[in-house]
């Protein structure tokens, strides 16, 4: 049985990966940080309402990485909860992917298969 071509595996249609880098503003304290986060209502704002972190990781000395999968239709909410909810206190880079590792598995499988074989 030949192992699943990895051009065939489909992503998620429902929903697309979402990286997000949070960069501290490094002229700011911590407590400047909250008050800003606070005023601006950012945990009330991200990630918005149908959104599924995948994972959110605090990098020291950089900020955060947070990884979501978003419906589509929740993008522009999903950007502008950013902009609005950590304006001042991150600088925000965002990232759209796709899970690779499907791919990965079913080439290792493939070569598996061909080593197998020989």
């Amino acid at each position: 049985m030949a192992a699943e071509d990895p051009g065939s595996i489909a992503p998620d249609s429902d929903r697309v990966m979402v990286t997000v880098f949070l960069k501290h503003t490094q002229n700011l304290t911590l407590e400047q940080m909250g008050e800003n986060l606070r005023a601006n209502g950012f945990f009330e704002k991200f990630p918005p309402e149908g959104v599924e972190v995948v994972s959110w990781l605090q990098l020291m000395s950089f900020g955060h990485v947070v990884t979501m999968k978003v419906p589509p239709a929740k993008v522009r909410e999903l950007n502008r909860s950013i902009e609005s909810g950590s304006y001042s206190t991150f600088k925000s880079e965002v990232y759209l992917g796709y899970d690779f590792w499907p791919v990965i598995q079913a080439v290792k499988a493939r070569r598996a298969e061909e080593m197998s074989e020989k």
